[in-house]
């Protein structure tokens, strides 16, 4: 059984451990390789007219207003909290957890004319894994979660607005790897060949098919 408390509210999706972590994240607040106890999502206006503040203060400010254990970690999107898709998967004492937000307003294909202006539609994934992890087996568990939400936007049949060929993703994605801190040996690889990349795979690709399904469904319903 899970011991990460997490709390689904309209504007923000908050991540709780009760002991302390590590992450590997592109989050715009704690980013990087660090410690962290928590983890915020924060739904953003995407009608919010200019001029913005700065992301950092916002996400901060945000985590101290909702007494969120220090240090958080911070990501921001326009998305619909609506458009949260989840997924765990469990071998023996190995546990993976997966949580999707997904807006798709922005989709682009790596390698499309950057044109500096980024705009909302933001697909933000957590992926927790409850036995730790070595620098490198983070990194890996990084890349497989990128390649498994490139996967999972494939197989939705997206495409770049900007070059009409397959989407890899939006302009403006941000993840994080999160995993216990430990003395103990962490686990050294979690790459394709490894039970662990298996759970990190199926995890994550189907939290990111349900995340893409709710996003698509409210989007037609008009519900965004």
């Amino acid at each position: 059984m899970s011991q990460i408390e997490l709390i689904n509210h309209p504007d923000y999706i908050a991540f709780i451990a009760p002991f302390p972590c590590r992450v590997l994240s592109s989050a715009v607040l704690n980013g990087g390789l660090t410690g962290t106890r928590s983890l915020l999502n924060l739904r953003v206006d995407k009608h919010q007219p200019p001029p913005w503040p700065s992301p950092r203060d916002t996400l901060s400010a945000q985590a101290q207003k909702l007494a969120l254990p220090q240090p958080v970690t911070g990501m921001m999107t326009a998305a619909s909290m609506k458009s949260l898709g989840t997924a765990q998967a469990d071998d023996g004492g190995l546990m993976v957890q997966c949580w999707v937000t997904a807006g798709l307003s922005n989709l682009l294909r790596a390698g499309d004319p950057a044109d500096g202006v980024p705009v909302p539609g933001t697909i933000n994934i957590w992926l927790y894994i409850n036995q730790p992890l070595t620098d490198a087996a983070l990194a890996e568990a990084l890349i497989l979660l990128t390649e498994s939400k490139v996967t999972a936007v494939r197989d939705a049949g997206l495409q770049s607005p900007v070059s009409h060929l397959p989407a890899s993703g939006t302009g403006t994605d941000s993840h994080a790897v999160i995993c216990p801190q430990s003395s103990a040996d962490g686990l050294d690889y979690c790459g394709k060949h490894t039970r662990a990349g298996e759970l990190i795979g199926r995890t994550v690709l189907s939290a990111c098919q349900q995340s893409i399904s709710l996003c698509q469904r409210a989007i037609i319903s008009g519900d965004t």
